[in-house]
């Protein structure tokens, strides 16, 4: 067998050509044709596979792109909700400072005067103010104290109000005065005489009450005056209550003001139901119908109700009706306190 082929081909004008080819040459352009089309079909398939995953991974760039793009717009909204919560914040600090700020500047003016009021009261009745003098063979190094404006007003509601219940304010019974303080015509013998204290009508058995915080010193029978009780309340002042039907009270006691001490009577030397009721200063006899009047004063107060704490006492200074307390200056103003200074607190019997 040849291992030549022979290829003729034969052109329009019948002329033939003949080609002479090797089959081993045929054979190995076959081989290498079919190899070169596996190539490029392989290259192909690998080519559009590659294209296929870039797309697919642009597109997933794409997508993470876009959630990039809402997670940063969602963070800067985050960022201005933030910025907003807090500028409100500040602002609405700013405002509740300021209102507090105002509340107590107000707060301490209105306790001022109401204050202010009370020690011009206290100076109208005739009491006054211990001021406070340095200690001789004292000394040290001096530190300035440091409390604020609103631990001023505490210390000086304190002592005003510690002046205030143990001052003798208001009426011990509700009745009208029978008989004043001073000069008088004796009710028994009809001849001149002064009378220590004031007279008081009475219900036989009405409830006579302490005038101010102190102790008893005396709940006897005497004599003239009757079943009787005396009551210091350790800054100068005494109240005498006489003609009591009985006392409620013993020596020793710790009375409040308000408090029952005893039932009014006739007792001792009286002419009927009532009761005598005496002030003295520093162991003087005084008029005590200008402390009597304050008796819208020391109800405003509520002294007996004030815990000894000092906001509750702000709270029971800043109920006082300011109108309560002009009224009873004017009445205060227009009368005179009497102090008789060479009198002593028992020296009379007609009562």
């Amino acid at each position: 067998m040849s291992d030549h082929i022979h290829i003729i081909i034969t052109g329009a004008k019948e002329k033939a050509r003949t080609i002479l080819l090797s089959r081993k040459k045929l054979k190995l352009g076959l081989a290498l044709s079919a190899g070169l089309l596996c190539a490029v079909v392989i290259g192909a398939v690998i080519c559009t596979r590659i294209c296929v995953e870039n797309s697919n991974l642009n597109a997933q760039v794409t997508a993470m792109n876009l959630k990039l793009i809402e997670s940063t717009q969602e963070s800067r909204n985050y960022a201005d909700r933030i910025d907003d919560l807090l500028s409100k914040k500040t602002s609405q600090t700013a405002t509740f400072e300021a209102e507090k700020e105002a509340l107590v500047n107000k707060t301490l003016a209105e306790f001022n005067e109401r204050n202010q009021l009370i020690e011009n009261i206290i100076k109208n009745i005739g009491v006054k103010i211990k001021k406070h003098t340095p200690i001789a063979n004292s000394g040290g190094p001096f530190i300035p104290h440091s409390a604020s404006q609103q631990e001023d007003l505490l210390l000086r509601t304190d002592k005003n109000l510690d002046i205030l219940r143990r001052t003798p304010l208001g009426r011990p019974v509700s009745g009208p005065i029978s008989s004043q303080f001073g000069d008088r015509e004796d009710p028994v013998n009809g001849k001149e005489a002064f009378h220590s204290g004031v007279d008081m009508q009475a219900k036989r058995g009405e409830k006579v009450l302490a005038t101010a915080d102190g102790t008893v010193i005396q709940a006897s029978n005497n004599g003239d005056y009757g079943h009787f009780v005396e009551i210091s309340h350790g800054n100068g002042f005494t109240t005498h209550f006489a003609h009591l039907q009985e006392y409620k009270v013993k020596k020793g006691d710790k009375v409040k003001r308000g408090q029952v001490i005893g039932l009014a009577g006739s007792s001792g030397r009286s002419t009927g139901v009532h009761l005598h009721y005496e002030l003295c200063l520093n162991g003087k006899l005084i008029d005590p119908v200008a402390f009597m009047q304050t008796a819208d004063l020391s109800k405003g107060v509520a002294i007996d109700e004030i815990k000894p704490v000092a906001s509750k006492k702000i709270i029971a200074i800043a109920s006082l009706s300011k109108q309560s307390q002009e009224n009873t200056i004017a009445k205060i103003n227009a009368v005179p306190v009497k102090i008789r200074k060479n009198i002593s607190p028992m020296v009379s019997t007609t009562h």
